[in-house]
């Protein structure tokens, strides 16, 4: 009779036990789902780095350049100063969507535009900005692009001093998911 008793309270204890950790699994399943639940989708694609690659010096000066994220890290803003030909400044700049949604790269705002507009690239030769094509990529959440800018004095030029500002503007848009 006693290991009969003895039984029954250790199946007590036991279903007891049992639905003390069916209780905290739940409440914990619980504050996951309404993590989920109360997560809103954002968008967010900005740039995150600007690294100054090594300059190439053509002259005796070697070629200077700073560079800045400004505007919400929309907008980069470089001043650069070539002396001579063969000179190069070369910039590699981080594009991320640190956002939650898809997004694509609409259009590079270019200040002032020195590749297509002629009259202004005149302004700056014998320098010659490029930089990558990205229009159109789409960046998935978390993923990064890198945009690569270069100033080059041609090497069949005077020498002379070119201060160039420049300044690239991202515009980014939600792309819908299906």
């Amino acid at each position: 009779m006693k290991s009969l008793v003895k039984t029954k309270n250790k199946i007590i204890i036991i279903l007891c036990l049992t639905i003390i950790c069916l209780g905290i699994g739940f409440a914990y399943l619980a504050i996951e789902l309404q993590k989920v639940n109360s997560t809103k989708p954002y968008f967010d694609v900005s740039f995150t780095n600007v690294e100054l690659g090594t300059p190439v010096q053509g002259g005796k000066n070697i070629p200077l350049s700073t560079s800045s994220i400004t505007n919400a890290k929309k907008t980069i803003n470089f001043n650069m100063t070539l002396y001579a030909p063969r000179d190069e400044v070369s910039y590699k700049v981080t594009v991320k969507n640190t956002g939650t949604i898809p997004a694509e790269i609409i259009n590079l705002i270019e200040s002032p535009d020195y590749l297509n507009n002629t009259t202004l690239a005149k302004t700056i030769f014998p320098v010659r900005l490029t930089h990558n094509d990205i229009v159109g990529k789409v960046l998935e959440p978390g993923e990064e692009l890198t945009l690569s800018v270069s100033a080059i004095f041609d090497y069949k030029a005077e020498s002379e001093t070119k201060k160039i500002t420049y300044q690239i503007t991202l515009i980014t848009a939600s792309v819908q998911t299906k």
